[in-house]
């Protein structure tokens, strides 16, 4: 595999990586029913190109803006794996955000799509559809009822009409890998808004890819790597160091089920990297003196 440096986009290294590790290596852990399941870079690479063929059949092409409003699942890496292989432009939201500020953000990046993680997300967007001028279809990840409402879709059904639109487009999703260039736009962070309106911080392919490489040649990872995922996705800082570094080297990633399952999590899948904030070691300290302080003295000091 080449190393990082080589990556000029990030549709590039989803595609040498998916298909150097295939079915021999496990990418993601998550929750099902009370246990970790494994999904193996192969699995990964044929859910993301069904989505981006699924998204091509709306008419997704190169610059389109799409908006993600979920918390961190395999859905989110799949759909920002799928929108930047077309060419796309993803954007975050996150999931806390209220229904205008989600209003603002969809018009201001003009997203001609939306998808969500919830129902609860969902009636957010179509409380604002109406008024969303480019908005024309929105996905839910949970697969809930859509009720029959007009231009909304479950992921399942996405994936769908993906492995219909590749029997007449059977190179589309590999040929649109091959046109991304480095200094296309990949992505548009919206600021809090805490001091006014949101305002979009564009990325491109570079932008994010050289942290990557600056972060490599700070800390050593490897394909025997496995990241605890718990810092939101719709941050940078998370989708930097937290997916596309452990992206970049093969490495598994295993998504937390909150923070106040962090500890327990942390037993189960037993990471060896973790990206983290002061606040939450700071948490995660007080909490281990004040279990400490309820044992008899000779435990205490041992």
């Amino acid at each position: 595999m080449p190393p990082i440096q080589d990556f000029k986009t990030i549709p590039e290294m989803f595609d040498v990586v998916t298909n150097k590790y295939g079915s021999a290596k496990t990418y993601l852990k998550h929750k099902v029913d009370g246990k970790f399941i494994d999904v193996n870079y192969e699995v990964v690479r044929e859910i993301t190109e069904n989505l981006a063929l699924g998204l091509a059949s709306f008419g997704v092409k190169r610059e389109d803006r799409v908006a993600i409003i979920a918390e961190n699942r395999p859905e989110w890496y799949y759909s920002d794996q799928a929108i930047l292989a077309l060419g796309g432009v993803d954007v975050p939201i996150y999931p806390i955000s209220t229904w205008d500020s989600i209003e603002y953000i969809l018009n201001n990046s003009e997203s001609v799509g939306a998808i969500v993680s919830t129902k609860f997300q969902l009636n957010k967007v179509l409380k604002i559809r109406s008024k969303c001028k480019n908005l024309k279809f929105i996905i839910n990840m949970s697969n809930d009822n859509t009720d029959g409402e007009q231009g909304v879709y479950t992921f399942n059904q996405v994936l769908d009409r993906g492995r219909i639109y590749k029997q007449e487009h059977n190179q589309h999703f590999q040929n649109q890998i091959n046109l991304a260039k480095e200094d296309d736009l990949c992505t548009i962070i919206y600021t809090s808004g805490t001091t006014g309106e949101p305002k979009g911080v564009m990325l491109t392919h570079k932008n994010i890819l050289s942290n990557v490489k600056a972060a490599c040649e700070v800390i050593s990872v490897t394909d025997k790597d496995t990241f605890l995922s718990f810092l939101p996705l719709s941050h940078i800082f998370e989708r930097m160091a937290g997916y596309y570094l452990a992206f970049s080297c093969g490495s598994t990633v295993a998504f937390a089920e909150g923070i106040e399952k962090i500890a327990v999590n942390m037993t189960e899948v037993k990471p060896t990297v973790m990206t983290g904030v002061p606040r939450l070691f700071e948490r995660m300290y007080n909490k281990i003196i004040k279990n400490v302080e309820k044992q008899p003295e000779k435990k205490q000091k041992i």
